[in-house]
């Protein structure tokens, strides 16, 4: 579920914004939790960092959208922040507080939709992504994050995971490509790492945690170049 602020002192607008986050919630199959605030100061003195995406009315009595804006940036640097405006141009300062788009009033639901679609595939984008664990005593949900590295031992699969292992019933070939396209690299025929937790390699294999994976020659190649990749994005 996506966590929105609403911060308009308009009342006519706030019930507006919130009837087309419904609607769009509606035909996209989505929810989206609502709160709506009146001015920036009523929003900034209580915010705890609990939402996802912001919208806010740049003029506003108290407290002004930007300088609500700055003092967010001071306190929350990452959640996804959309400007309301009568002027386009009152938004161009909207940069200096990493402001994603802005919306200039009055807006139709469609060009709503619009803007809105592509602030929601930006916060689900840097959502942490999960994998569902079928065992013996239900279902998992665990974060991708938390998952050092996978073994594949005949006919199962052990997942080596921050909070301790789980057991599925699978083979590494039906779950290899989503990995993969999440930060994991095979070192071997049974063995696929998260790049995130590998400290470092040698000629006897890969190192996570203390324990040494076995690196085949066959995987060594395609191991460092992803290897290197994943580190220089990071630099």
């Amino acid at each position: 579920m996506i966590k929105i602020a609403v911060v308009e002192d308009e009342k006519r607008w706030d019930d507006t914004f919130r009837k087309y986050i419904t609607d769009y919630g509606a035909k996209t199959k989505r929810v989206f939790e609502i709160t709506s605030f009146a001015d920036g100061m009523e929003f900034i003195s209580d915010y705890d960092g609990g939402f996802d995406l912001v919208l806010m009315d740049i003029a506003m009595p108290h407290m002004n959208g930007m300088d609500a804006a700055k003092r967010l940036r001071a306190v929350d640097d990452r959640v996804c922040l959309m400007f309301i405006t009568t002027l386009a141009q009152y938004a161009v300062n909207g940069y200096d507080v990493n402001a994603f788009d802005f919306l200039v009033k009055p807006i139709e639901q469609e060009l709503f939709d619009i803007k809105f679609a592509r602030a929601v595939a930006h916060i689900e984008s840097k959502a942490p992504k999960s994998f569902v664990i079928s065992c013996a005593g239900g279902v998992r949900k665990m974060p991708v994050d938390d998952i050092r590295y996978i073994e594949s031992v005949k006919h199962y699969l052990f997942f080596h995971t921050t909070g301790g292992d789980r057991k599925m019933r699978a083979s590494l070939d039906e779950i290899k490509a989503f990995f993969e396209n999440n930060g994991f690299v095979a070192i071997n025929r049974s063995l696929l790492v998260n790049l995130a937790f590998v400290d470092g390699y040698d000629n006897n294999g890969v190192t996570i945690g203390g324990e040494t994976l076995p690196l085949s020659r066959v995987y060594r190649s395609a191991f460092l170049d992803k290897l290197a990749a994943y580190l220089g994005e990071r630099v």
